[in-house]
């Protein structure tokens, strides 16, 4: 997802709140960058080898405007995991809902697809690796815990959205966390695995399990209108 996208959406969240300044989108705009090009750091050459400085350079701001946005490691910290959330949800919910446009029935097969892709992107490694890291670093650990946590919560609201004739089926809470399980820890093997890991025959297993598992609602519940 782009820099502009992430803005579009925080443009959004605010209109509740009044109009925003030119001054305002303008520091909004320099705020994305910074997290995006944090992400990006952590992606080329990982958490522990990525310093403020790199991250200023990487985006483009002056030490100043880092300072300004964000005063200490820590926020900057904290508002990068915040970033990676948004990331992460709007690309599940965007991409999911374009792949089912026009479904009468859920398509299984094609939103795994989807969601496999998604867990080989940078946001997806980037945050795999952080909640690795702080399982040692406790300073992180504060960051990324309450993190996943809302992320969690989130995910399955944006689930439930995207799924909505699955969503009334009894195997709907089981299936979505096998399916997170799975995906999820094949994309982490292949960190280690280097190809070894069967990801063809298991995902085209689970794929099979998921269209059994939801039999109640799958041809008899009809997705509602793309409108």
């Amino acid at each position: 997802m782009s820099i502009d996208s992430v803005t579009e959406i925080n443009t959004q969240r605010e209109k509740t709140q009044g109009k925003r300044t030119w001054q305002q989108t303008k520091s909004q705009i320099t705020r994305n960058a910074i997290l995006q090009a944090a992400v990006d750091c952590f992606y080329e050459v990982g958490y522990s080898k990525t310093t403020t400085d790199s991250i200023a350079k990487k985006a483009k701001v002056s030490r100043g405007a880092m300072l300004h946005h964000f005063p200490t490691r820590a926020e900057l910290i904290t508002a990068t995991v915040e970033y990676l959330n948004l990331l992460r949800l709007e690309m599940f919910a965007r991409e999911e809902f374009a792949v089912q446009k026009g479904a009468e029935h859920t398509r299984i097969e094609e939103g795994i697809d989807v969601y496999w892709n998604q867990l080989n992107t940078p946001p997806f490694i980037v945050f795999f690796e952080l909640k690795v890291i702080a399982r040692t670093d406790p300073e992180l650990a504060a960051v990324i815990n309450p993190g996943l946590r809302d992320f969690e919560g989130a995910w399955a609201e944006a689930v439930t959205d995207v799924f909505p004739d699955l969503a009334l089926s009894e195997a709907f809470q089981r299936s979505i966390y096998l399916t997170q399980l799975i995906l999820e820890g094949l994309a982490t093997a292949r960190f280690s695995e280097q190809g070894r890991m069967p990801e063809t025959m298991l995902i085209s297993w689970l794929k099979r399990e998921l269209r059994r598992s939801f039999q109640d609602v799958l041809g008899t519940v009809k997705r509602p209108n793309d409108d």
